[in-house]
């Protein structure tokens, strides 16, 4: 992940140096421009998703959240599809990326890694790392363009940059419940009992407000981590379940707030906060769209 930065920032400022040729009526969709196309190229070239496709990676993930009766098989069935012939073209020409390694790993060694494995870690490695690192970014910009004594701490103290985003992923992270699951046996928890074949969920944004755990957890505090490294939030999950790619998606909140605000540093909101579209989705917070003024 260290040696991957530069290449994160240099993408970031890529982004950033055509976001003005967006604008419109001097405001420009930030989620649209810069916190999507940020985090899909950064896991896109990691992976091995050459860059004339990723667009196409990009309505597929669109469609699997939409939440539209029988939106979901028909983009699946093209992610797999897609990967299967991405594996054959790997196969018959290796690149440095992700994908020629679990290729060689398969091939090496079957019983490590069998076909339908390395189709599905692809598919989830590629959606995973960007969806929730793009409503990251969207939800954390607002979040400081809506508290200005947090964003000037920052802009006074770029240093406070790992800690600002463990507060972001605690405060407005955008996965807040995890998948149900269901109970093996009867199980006493908190006080209730648990009864065998029922559904539970554990809900990431309670535990990131638990006002046990946390003073004032309404608050938000880009000063509340003890340091940037020791996470006391919940936003990546947890044990066995933690989430692969936190340290990618930490490194790309830390150059995605760092650079927007170092680049536009009179970046405001074109819209009312309470103005501001939010997509419903189960157990999710993510922005439609974050208009913004860049103020150059």
């Amino acid at each position: 992940m260290a040696e991957l930065r530069p290449r994160v920032e240099e993408i970031a400022e890529e982004l950033l140096d055509r976001l003005p040729g967006h604008a419109e009526d001097g405001a420009a969709d930030l989620i649209e421009h810069f916190a999507y196309p940020l985090p899909i190229t950064v896991i896109c070239e990691l992976v091995g998703i050459p860059e004339e496709d990723r667009p196409l990676w990009r309505e597929w993930g669109r469609s699997l959240v939409s939440l539209q009766p029988g939106a979901v098989a028909e983009p699946l069935r093209h992610m797999v599809t897609y990967i299967q012939e991405l594996i054959a073209r790997r196969r018959a020409e290796p690149a440095g990326d992700l994908l020629t390694g679990l290729i060689r790993a398969h091939d090496e060694d079957g019983d490590r890694l069998t076909d339908t494995e390395m189709v599905t870690m692809v598919l989830t490695l590629v959606l995973a790392g960007h969806e929730t690192t793009a409503h990251l970014i969207g939800n954390g910009t607002a979040a400081l363009l809506t508290h200005p004594d947090q964003l000037a701490a920052l802009r006074t103290d770029p240093g406070l940059l790992p800690r600002a985003v463990h507060e972001l992923m605690r405060w407005c992270g955008p996965v807040q419940g995890t998948r149900i699951r269901y109970a093996a046996e009867d199980v006493d928890f908190g006080g209730m009992t648990v009864r065998r074949g029922e559904p539970v969920m554990a809900v990431l944004v309670s535990a990131n407000y638990d006002p046990r755990r946390f003073d004032d957890p309404d608050r938000l505090d880009i000063t509340r981590e003890p340091d940037g490294h020791k996470e006391v939030h919940v936003g990546f999950g947890h044990g066995l379940h933690y989430c692969l790619g936190a340290a990618l998606a930490r490194q790309e909140g830390e150059v995605a707030f760092g650079a927007l605000l170092r680049r536009h540093p009179r970046l405001e909101l074109a819209v009312a906060p309470e103005d501001l579209d939010r997509q419903f989705l189960p157990f999710s917070w993510r922005l439609t769209r974050l208009p913004v003024r860049l103020g150059t």
